[in-house]
């Protein structure tokens, strides 16, 4: 992109946003990736953003940062918007085809409070699990014997044991109780209220 090409989200790079994301020192995106852009909106938020800025990111699904230097990077099964937390002052809240600068003090700060909520939801990339096995935990958290997964699954009570075997691995527990807890301390399940 040029000097003279605007970015749907960023704007162009000499506006006030691009401004505001070179001099930003803590920098957190949500990148639900529904923006009609070749580039996600991390990557080009990361073009943009000094060297010496913290910047972390949430994205959708497993994978795709592939090692990016100098981001930390975490993955959600969704998100409820795409937006860019510029420290403590502004706020680009990203839609398709429009895209808002908050920098109302306290609608910044509830919205600060969102990303970092979603941030804090979020798994480390290389953490996060796949949608089958959040399926599968979801369904076995809900109390589903091994032949009802399998059912939903579409898969054999053989396969469905031998999967959860694989997890409780990954999660270093010797009993099904104890990957739950597990898995939820990690917030791979959710505890809430039926």
């Amino acid at each position: 992109m040029t000097s003279t090409e605007r970015d749907p989200v960023l704007g162009a790079r000499r506006s006030a946003r691009a401004l505001a994301l070179r001099r930003a020192h803590d920098v957190l995106v949500l990148d639900d990736g529904s923006e009609d852009c070749p580039e996600p909106l991390w990557v080009r938020v990361r073009e943009r953003t000094r060297h010496a800025a913290r910047l972390r990111v949430v994205t959708l699904g497993v994978g795709g940062a592939g090692g990016a230097p100098a981001v930390e990077r975490r993955v959600a099964t969704t998100l409820p918007v795409s937006l860019v937390a510029l420290d403590d002052t502004v706020v680009l809240v990203a839609r398709p085809g429009r895209t808002r600068a908050v920098t109302d003090r306290d609608a910044v700060a509830a919205l600060r409070a969102l990303a970092e909520s979603e941030w804090d939801r979020a798994q480390p990339d290389g953490d996060a699990l796949a949608p089958s096995e959040d399926t599968l935990l979801r369904l076995l958290a809900e109390g589903k014997t091994d032949t009802a997964v399998a059912v939903r699954l579409g898969v054999s009570p053989r396969t469905v044991r031998r999967h959860a075997a694989g997890l409780m691995g990954r999660l270093g527990a010797t009993s099904r109780f104890e990957a739950g807890v597990r898995a939820a301390q990690r917030g791979w399940i959710r505890m809430t209220d039926r």
